[in-house]
C-alpha cells in the first residue's frame, strides 16, 4: 500500500488538471457564444444557448435576430431591482395587466418588472415583429392572454375593443412555439368622423390585421395574462417586412405561414 502511494497521487493531479481544463473550454465557449449572440436592437442576449437554436429541429419556426421577453410566474418577489430589459414577474395563479407601447425613439425595455402588485409593463423597439411564445418550466401550468386595445372613437368617445386570444400550455415533453400574431395584428373598426350639424358618423376607418401600434387611434394596449402555474413564459420577437407577397425572407406571417395582408379603407357613409 506505501509503495502504491506516490504513484497515484501524480495520477489523480492529472485527472484534475484535466478536469478543470474540460470545464474552463465549456465555460469559455459559452461566453463567447453569448457574447456574439445578438436581438435586434443590437444588445447581448443573455439566453440559454439552448434557446437561441434555429434551423432543424428549433423549436422556432423562423429564425434571425431576434429579442426574448421572459414572464416569470412567481408567488412572491423581493427587490426586483432595476430591469434588464428581458424579464418580468407576473402572478403565478391570478390575472396581472401588461400594460405595452411601441416608444419610436425607444427599444425593448421592461419599464415595470414587478407585476404581483397587479400591473407591468414593457416597450417594443420600432418596427413589425413575428412574435411566438412557448411555455418553460415544470409541466403543468397555463396562461389565458387576452390582448385589448381602447381607442379614440369621434362618435363614442372611445371604444374598449378585445383584440385576440390565446392559450399557452406548458405539456409534457418538448415545449414548441406557438405563433401569437393575432394578438398583435388587429381588426378594428372606427367612427374618425362626425359631422358637427347631427352627430352622425360621416367616416368610418376600418383596418384589417393591422400592426396595432400603427393605428393613429390607439390610446392602449395590454394583455389580461391570467395565469394558473406557468413558471415561464417566453415571448420572442422577430423583426419582419410588412410583405403580402411572402417573398421576403423576413415576411410577416401567419401560424400557418401564410403572409400577413394588412389593409385600412376609409368609408364615407
Amino acid at each position: 500500500m506505501g509503495g502504491n502511494s506516490g504513484e497515484i497521487a501524480p495520477i489523480v493531479a492529472v485527472v484534475v488538471v484535466a478536469i478543470v481544463a474540460v470545464f474552463g473550454i465549456f465555460f469559455v465557449s459559452g461566453q463567447a457564444f453569448k457574447a456574439t449572440a445578438q436581438d435586434v436592437t443590437g444588445q447581448a442576449v443573455s439566453d440559454n444557448v439552448a434557446d437561441t437554436v434555429t434551423g432543424k429541429g428549433s423549436t422556432y419556426p423562423v429564425n434571425g435576430q431576434h429579442y426574448n421577453l421572459n414572464i416569470i410566474g412567481a408567488k412572491n418577489v423581493g427587490d426586483v431591482g432595476a430591469s434588464d430589459g428581458h424579464t418580468m414577474f407576473v402572478n403565478l395563479n391570478g390575472k396581472t395587466k401588461i400594460m405595452m407601447t411601441q416608444d419610436l425613439a425607444g427599444q425593448f425595455y421592461v419599464t415595470d418588472r414587478n407585476g404581483l402588485d397587479g400591473t407591468a409593463s414593457f416597450n417594443i423597439a420600432p418596427g413589425k415583429y413575428n412574435i411566438y411564445a412557448r411555455g418553460l418550466g415544470k409541466p403543468g401550468g397555463k396562461a389565458d392572454i387576452s390582448s385589448w386595445g381602447l381607442f379614440q372613437d369621434a362618435l363614442d368617445g372611445s371604444q374598449l375593443i378585445l383584440l385576440g386570444y390565446v392559450n399557452i400550455e406548458r405539456a409534457k415533453g418538448k415545449s414548441n412555439a406557438v405563433n401569437i400574431n393575432n394578438l398583435f395584428y388587429v381588426d378594428v373598426t372606427l367612427c374618425t368622423e362626425i359631422s358637427v350639424d347631427t352627430g352622425e358618423c360621416t367616416k368610418m376607418t376600418v383596418y384589417e390585421d393591422y400592426w396595432v401600434f400603427d393605428i393613429a387611434e390607439l390610446l392602449d394596449y395590454w394583455w389580461e395574462y391570467d395565469n394558473t402555474g406557468l413558471k415561464l413564459l417566453q415571448v420572442r420577437f422577430y423583426s419582419c417586412t410588412l410583405d403580402a407577397t411572402g417573398t421576403a425572407s423576413d415576411y410577416c406571417r401567419w401560424g400557418d405561414g401564410s403572409p400577413i395582408v394588412s389593409t385600412k379603407t376609409v368609408l364615407t357613409p
